[in-house]
């Protein structure tokens, strides 16, 4: 796969990620200086091995606790990517007060590129249906990320996929990812054509099942 894409001129960064394993403790491993430094070495010598151009973090979920652990993480990978000419970017939320451990000014100094997901505006925990991302959600974050990240290293990452909303008579609401391919479906098996949506910046599509009678929406 890293030969193919080289060959087509297209760099290759390996996601490292704390998704996968929830037997993991994220805490333990970066507040333990010698643990978090073989996670390093670790990743170092897995992008050699495959001779990638680059590593991506992504660890979500953090508690506050580990706000200290985890930068010390990136500064120390941030060495290593250096030294080894690896670049190095890492995955951020949307700027909120609630993230704010996870520091991403302090970041900008040892990565070259800070992500920001800017999506999830609405998700499965929420209990109204909503836009994943909708242009205003989306414009916020980023303005708010050129607060304390130079333009040059911000990276807006946009969602390849939406929700699937469904709300029944008492206002219970349900929802599910869908892809955009399979969102479309889901209109055209109605005979639903989405419209452009002002306020949002999307097109939206919504009908009511005929058989569990609820209001669906996209």
């Amino acid at each position: 796969y890293v030969n193919y894409c080289h060959e087509q001129g297209v760099k290759v960064w390996g996601l490292v990620s704390n998704l996968e394993n929830s037997e993991v403790d994220s805490t333990y491993v970066l507040t333990h200086t010698s643990v978090r430094e073989n996670l390093v070495n670790q990743i170092i010598a897995k992008a050699l091995n495959y001779n990638l151009d680059g590593v991506n973090i992504d660890f979500e979920a953090l508690s506050g606790e580990v706000g200290d652990g985890y930068i010390q993480f990136i500064r120390e990978l941030s060495l290593k990517c250096d030294d080894n000419g690896l670049v190095l970017s890492v995955d951020n939320y949307v700027p909120s007060a609630y993230t704010q451990f996870y520091n991403r000014a302090e970041q900008a100094n040892f990565a070259d590129y800070i992500i920001m997901m800017g999506y999830d505006e609405h998700h499965t925990g929420s209990n109204v249906a909503g836009s994943v991302a909708s242009m205003g959600f989306v414009r916020q974050g980023i303005e708010d990320m050129l607060s304390m990240v130079p333009k040059e290293k911000v990276v807006n990452a946009i969602p390849l996929f939406t929700r699937v909303w469904a709300t029944d008579g008492n206002g219970n609401v349900e929802s599910f990812n869908a892809g955009m391919t399979e969102a479309r479906g889901y209109l055209d098996a109605k005979g639903i054509v989405p419209v452009y949506d002002e306020a949002s910046g999307q097109n939206y599509g919504e009908y009511t099942s005929d058989v569990d009678g609820r209001l669906y929406q996209i």
